[in-house]
């Protein structure tokens, strides 16, 4: 907590003068009678929060519970610092000739239509955000300093550098909002860790050096902070907070949030959140289950399906901190063994034994295995993993066929356990294929067929079980475990009303499940309704939901 917001929290809401009594439910105002509470309640009651800011030595400040939150309730709503272009580019990206509008954020190419003033790329000269001060007309005054890009198509992307602009962005809140610049400068950055590192090398060529050059040594007077330390600072306090806020039409931006920002990491996290384009990027902080009082609140920074090295380089790199979760500390991960591999035998013997890392927290731990002297060093794991997961993407992203996913899996499966994370994404697009490809629609697949496929889903259901018991990080995924499962249970129950010898109260029950399933999966959905996949797959499945009803209609009428 700052200076001044001890301060202000020192004194009474109403009369400011000091005061002991506390807000019970958030802990973050003061009053000095029972009499000036009730008065400040109706303007308190938008603000007060289930939580307060603490701060340990290892954690920094973390958000605690002051009381108990139920289950998909809202925990707090918050404006964002910031809303700007997407921070991490890849090399694919930053060769790409499209980037969001200044104004609106929409997908535009380089070349085509720019801001009238800055000449930098917009949906149109005409776009409303391009003259709003929160937006884009700040900062217009400073890229209009600019030489402009090479009038070769492939030099656009070298000059209109989208990180660089939200680093700008950052510098005009000095202008645009003082209070936000200061609650800016109060987060984390992480100065002396990012030294000699490659991020910051890669800021100081791409941002640091890029912003001084061209726009902010041709204006001293327009900014009051804006030395390249300043520059490298706020580097760094992007890459420690930001937040991904992926749009409907695929763009992802970045954005910064004062509190948000300061919710824990964990890789069995108890709060989910969803950001709302209308209202200015606010985010709503969701509770994904019941939080009880003295809890931490806890979001996810890593990808819940990555193994534990990949989630603890990750957050190292971008955080710069190691996870010790529950999940990280375990070698199995939670009994879901996804990183386990399977052991060749210590011998000319084979062996049946599970090869786990010695030392999850350890990346350079050795592998051993549960039933053997078996032991591999942890320099030939990785090796082994980064071959399979150039192998593992490539098919994935060219639309693979049944065979060719069922090729590399028992190419793989040879040496991953059948949980792995490779076996994972590689079943989870299988239970899609089956049913879907031509020979193999879901009518046409033998009875053994979709029971292999019942089988997988059930699989692939219970690993997403034990890693998120609340699905507060799957829920696509297992919604689309859900759906695929439903065809299966829907064909079963075709196949046998259409056997003479049928019981109906088999093939009832059947349908009764797959409408279960469904319904389980549109609640998932809920929070997934913002973005284009989960939109187009909540549709499906309401599709799917009538169909099945209008199956156990037919049931019941044949029954009567």
């Amino acid at each position: 907590m700052s200076q001044a917001e001890v301060t202000e929290a020192s004194v009474c809401a109403v009369c400011l003068v000091p005061a002991k009594n506390f807000c019970s439910a958030c802990k973050l105002v003061k009053y000095c009678s029972t009499e000036h509470q009730r008065q400040h309640w109706k303007q308190h009651k938008k603000q007060c929060r289930p939580f307060r800011i603490a701060k340990d030595d290892i954690l920094g400040r973390y958000l605690m519970a002051t009381r108990d939150i139920q289950a998909d309730g809202t925990i707090f709503i918050e404006e964002p610092l910031f809303v700007g272009p997407k921070w991490y580019l890849s090399e694919q990206e930053r060769e790409m000739p499209v980037m969001p509008c200044v104004g609106c954020f929409t997908p535009c190419h380089m070349s085509a239509r720019r801001c009238p003033r800055c000449h930098w790329p917009a949906c149109s000269p005409r776009c409303l955000g391009l003259k709003d001060p929160n937006i884009h007309g700040l900062e217009c005054k400073i890229l209009s300093l600019g030489p402009g890009p090479a009038k070769k198509e492939d030099c656009l992307s070298n000059y209109y550098r989208t990180d660089a602009l939200l680093v700008l962005k950052c510098l005009m809140l000095q202008k645009q909002n003082p209070k936000k610049w200061q609650d800016l400068l109060d987060m984390q950055s992480h100065e002396e860790e990012r030294k000699g590192t490659e991020l910051q090398e890669d800021a100081e060529e791409r941002i640091v050096s890029y912003l001084n050059s061209n726009f902010l040594l041709k204006s001293p007077k327009f900014l009051n902070e804006y030395d390249s330390a300043m520059l490298r600072r706020i580097c760094g306090i992007i890459e420690t907070n930001y937040m991904c806020v992926s749009l409907p039409t695929g763009i992802e931006l970045s954005g910064l949030f004062y509190t948000a920002c300061m919710m824990e990491h964990s890789c069995q996290p108890n709060c989910y959140f969803s950001f709302d384009r209308r209202n200015g990027f606010q985010i709503s902080v969701i509770a994904g289950r019941t939080i009880h009082k003295g809890e931490h609140l806890k979001i996810m920074y890593s990808n819940i399906l990555w193994n534990t090295h990949m989630r603890n380089e990750h957050l190292a790199i971008t955080k710069h901190f190691h996870c010790k979760c529950e999940r990280c500390g375990d070698p199995t991960e939670l009994g879901t063994y996804f990183s386990a591999l399977r052991c060749v035998g210590a011998t000319e013997e084979p062996c049946d034994g599970i090869q786990l890392p010695k030392d999850p927290l350890n990346n350079k731990t050795d592998w051993v295995c549960d039933k053997c002297a078996k032991t591999i060093n942890g320099e030939e794991v990785r090796y082994l993993l980064t071959q399979m997961t150039e192998e593992v993407e490539t098919l994935l992203a060219q639309k693979p066929s049944i065979k060719q996913v069922e090729n590399l899996m028992n190419k793989l499966g040879a040496f991953l356990h059948s949980h792995h994370y490779h076996m994972f994404s590689l079943k989870h697009t299988l239970i899609q294929l089956y049913g879907k490809e031509a020979g193999f629609t879901i009518n046409q697949l033998s009875n053994a067929l979709l029971e292999k496929k019942l089988d997988m889903c059930n699989e692939l259901s219970e690993i997403c079980r034990k890693l998120d018991p609340n699905t507060i990080r799957l829920s696509i995924y297992v919604s689309i475990i859900l759906y695929e499962m439903h065809t299966v249970l829907v064909e079963k129950s075709k196949r046998l009303f259409a056997m003479e010898s049928n019981t109906l109260d088999e093939v009832k029950a059947l349908q009764e499940q797959a409408l279960q399933h469904l319904s389980l999966a549109t609640r998932l959905l809920k929070k997934e309704m913002d973005n284009i996949a989960g939109s187009k797959l909540n549709d499906c499945i309401v599709k799917a939901i009538e169909e099945v009803k209008s199956l156990i209609q037919k049931s019941n009428l044949k029954a009567h």
